[in-house]
């Protein structure tokens, strides 16, 4: 069981290392320190008792010889209280904090409205469980308690199921937050992963706590009518656990479950992070290339216009040559802006914020389409109604029509063309959502549809930026982009944006 601690201790803090030092990955760091605190400043304070090893070792499975050692130190109990009462109070309201943190961490709400009560808390009950001012509290109400007609038992009682209840509505509220995010949230695909795997986390090491501190935080000490002395208290211990030897198994499969799901959560998180430096990185690539490529280009087509106007003059007589002309002019044209347009879509892009309503580059970039794309049966649904987003309205409507106009093109050969656009809240995020009934993207072309250059039409005026340029301007805004594909069914895009 040390070792096992020790191991994840190690394992957490090799994860959270680098990490950014927000509350999230601080209070993280608090459940397990409080998680740490708590089992070995137990195992320090039974020591004191000289509990028969046989019972200890069904427990923590520890050798005889390091138990007999353990046993032998002469370790301060009050201390030892002191740190077993913190560590239990510091994992509980870690925890408690962790899931706030997770479940609020774009929020408008000040976050000191709930830090502020807790801290509160926390002092309180530490402070109350503190050997030294339990005694206190035992010598004047053993002094004054006939006088006074108050009976410590009762009183202390009262205050310790009070806060027993507290302990236990912490772990529910906790859950509560977490399972309510994911119902509300269940429809993001990154954050439902991340909150499937924080509770897969949680629920493990929540069991192992509550099975071995069900009892904490607790008074352990008792005042005498010698002042110097006291009396230490042999915490319960779980009988069931110790008959039946089946806290090893239990932690083993706790503990397991915690790797599996730190490692899935880091190779989730590892794999979003690689995907969007390589989208970049194919970007930056593609934009130095194409630098090279149109600055060769567009002289040539410049040549070729200086010479067709020249043409033009010489054979103004002639219809028909001038029609060819005028054919190869508007050709050269064409393609020079063509090439502009490319260009500037893998440049970098200046972006400029302001609180925009949701629905604005939704409905600026339907105003764009053609009479031939009005064909098809456009559904808009607008569940927001006035939310916003630090918005540049004109490259986030270049990004809608960007991706309305392929869902459009997609569907040239499905017989009734539905194309639905949502718009929606999705907690602190606004979701555009655009799905189309199309045929559906391949798997083998979902992991390159955002690479510059890639594209499955046959057309020649597509160059396959379309969608790197939207990647890029989406995650230019803090947000993300999604896609969900199935062959023959459809397509759906969806753009997530932190509310304003």
């Amino acid at each position: 069981m040390i070792y096992l601690s020790l191991f994840f201790l190690i394992y957490t803090i090799a994860l959270t290392y680098n990490k950014s030092k927000n509350m999230i990955t601080i209070s993280l760091i608090g459940i397990i320190f409080g998680w740490l605190i708590s089992i070995f400043s137990y195992l320090f304070y039974l020591s004191k008792f000289n509990v028969y090893w046989a019972v200890f070792n069904d427990f923590y499975n520890f050798s005889k010889g390091t138990w007999n050692r353990i046993v032998l130190e002469n370790f301060d109990a009050l201390i030892l209280i002191r740190l077993l009462n913190f560590g239990i109070l510091l994992f509980l309201f870690s925890f408690l904090l962790f899931s706030i943190s997770f479940t609020h961490s774009r929020s408008r709400i000040n976050k000191l409205y709930y830090y502020i009560p807790l801290a509160i808390l926390f002092i309180v009950q530490l402070c109350y469980y503190d050997p030294f001012i339990q005694l206190k509290l035992q010598n004047y109400f053993f002094s004054y308690e006939y006088a006074s007609g108050m009976n410590y038992k009762r009183v202390t009682t009262i205050i310790d199921i009070i806060f027993q209840c507290t302990k236990f509505a912490q772990i529910i509220i906790t859950f509560s937050l977490l399972i309510h995010y994911l119902i509300k949230n269940f429809r993001i695909h990154f954050i439902r992963q991340y909150t499937i795997f924080n509770i897969m986390c949680l629920f493990p090491i929540t069991i192992i706590h509550i099975m071995m501190f069900w009892w904490a935080p607790a008074v352990l000490i008792r005042a005498t009518q010698i002042d110097s002395f006291h009396n230490y208290l042999k915490p319960p211990m779980n009988a069931i656990l110790f008959k039946y030897n089946i806290f090893t198994i239990i932690s083993l499969i706790a503990f397991a479950a915690m790797v599996f799901a730190f490692s899935r959560y880091q190779t989730k998180q590892k794999q979003h992070h690689v995907e969007a430096d390589e989208i970049n990185k194919r970007i930056n690539t593609a934009s130095l290339g194409v630098k090279a490529f149109t600055h060769s280009i567009k002289n040539h087509l410049l040549a070729i216009r200086s010479e067709t106007e020249y043409l033009k003059e010489k054979f103004k007589d002639d219809a028909d040559t001038l029609y060819s002309l005028e054919l190869i002019f508007k050709s050269c044209y064409y393609s020079y802006d063509m090439i502009n347009n490319a260009s500037s879509k893998l440049e970098s892009i200046d972006i400029v914020l302001k609180p925009v309503k949701l629905h604005i580059p939704v409905e600026l970039a339907l105003q764009k389409l053609s009479s031939k794309d009005q064909a098809v049966n456009i559904e808009v649904i607008r569940l927001s109604h006035g939310s916003k987003a630090l918005l540049d309205t004109s490259h986030m409507t270049e990004v809608c029509f960007n991706i309305i106009k392929n869902a459009i093109e997609a569907m040239h050969q499905t017989s009734d063309k539905q194309l639905t656009i949502t718009i929606e809240d999705q907690d602190q995020w606004g979701c555009i959502s655009i799905e189309d009934n199309g045929p559906g993207i391949p798997p083998e072309n979902m992991n390159e549809i955002f690479s510059p250059f890639f594209s499955t039409k046959s057309s020649v005026s597509n160059w396959g930026v379309g969608l790197s340029y939207c990647h890029k301007i989406v995650t230019s805004h803090q947000g993300k982009i999604e896609v969900h594909s199935t062959v023959n069914k459809g397509t759906s895009f969806k753009i997530l944006l932190p509310l304003y």
